[in-house]
């Protein structure tokens, strides 16, 4: 009966007795509770400079103040900042252990290189490493706030099933070398087989085989060339030159590829060798 009390999980209804049996107390709160529904809410921090937290929370994580109760500030992805918590808890102030190793806020994004050049631009915020990759091939890196909060921030891991999906692996190869269920891969290989289906670019990349399709970034043909690394309001160089320029379906119609514009929009994260296999895949892909 105990392992019942403590149950998160709902209990089915036939380990409820009916409503004309007597309940003993703990089945008397597991049924109140099924109707209650009680719901965890959010995540409370203490912080003890309010104007320093937001400012780390605006800069680097693009969280804004979706409710202000004065000593307390709830984030707009729910985290809430609360100054004084010593006082409203009740704990002498003495006793405030604000570097604990015992918890850490988890944070993904589908741009783990541009968060880390994010990162890089705010020396003062304190690593606990450098970007890893763990044995489940995610990338990550710990980082404290300006309270010694740890914070974990990682590449999303539909981003890495993805990038094992670009490199011919399976749902199954893929769910053993990043240690998750088979079923929620498959799941994952689905949705990347279908956003692969017609989304070759003006200038052959393939927006499937990128982790921020579908999340920053809806693709070039969606969008009309205006994706998310392109100045705002405006078409991808190359999109714009091909597609309204010289009404080219693509840059496969263009008898001057690979011309300069490619080589000046080249990924600054690609070497030259990399840049040149780039180059050459994008070619052959539009002359499929």
């Amino acid at each position: 009966m105990m392992s019942e009390i403590y149950n998160t999980f709902p209990v089915p209804d036939d380990k409820i007795v009916s409503d004309h049996v007597p309940l003993c107390g703990a089945c008397r709160y597991l049924k109140k509770r099924r109707e209650d529904a009680m719901k965890y809410c959010n995540t409370l921090i203490a912080v003890k400079d309010m104007p320093a937290s937001l400012k780390f929370y605006r800069e680097l994580f693009g969280l804004e103040v979706a409710v202000d109760l004065g000593w307390c500030k709830a984030l707009t992805c729910g985290l809430t900042l609360q100054e004084h918590f010593d006082e409203i808890a009740g704990f002498p102030a003495e006793t405030m252990k604000y570097r604990s190793n015992t918890m850490e806020l988890y944070f993904e994004t589908e741009d783990f290189d541009g968060f880390v050049s994010l990162l890089d631009s705010f020396p003062t915020v304190e690593r606990l490493h450098e970007p890893r990759t763990y044995p489940w091939l995610q990338r990550g890196i710990h980082i404290f706030d300006p309270d010694g909060h740890l914070i974990e921030v990682s590449e999303s891991m539909y981003a890495v099933a993805c990038r094992e999906f670009q490199k011919g692996a399976g749902p199954e190869e893929t769910a053993k070398l990043i240690q998750h269920p088979v079923a929620v891969v498959q799941a994952w290989f689905e949705k990347y087989q279908g956003l692969k289906k017609n989304d070759l670019t003006v200038c052959g990349t393939d927006c499937g085989a990128c982790s921020c399709y579908g999340t920053m970034c809806t693709g070039c043909n969606a969008c009309q060339g205006k994706v998310f690394h392109a100045p705002e309001g405006k078409a991808c160089p190359i999109y714009e030159c091909a597609v309204e320029g010289k009404g080219l379906k693509n840059c496969g119609e263009c008898g001057m590829l690979p011309c300069e514009i490619w080589m000046s929009t080249r990924d600054p994260r690609y070497s030259d060798e990399e840049f040149a296999d780039s180059v050459n895949q994008r070619i052959q892909a539009l002359k499929k």
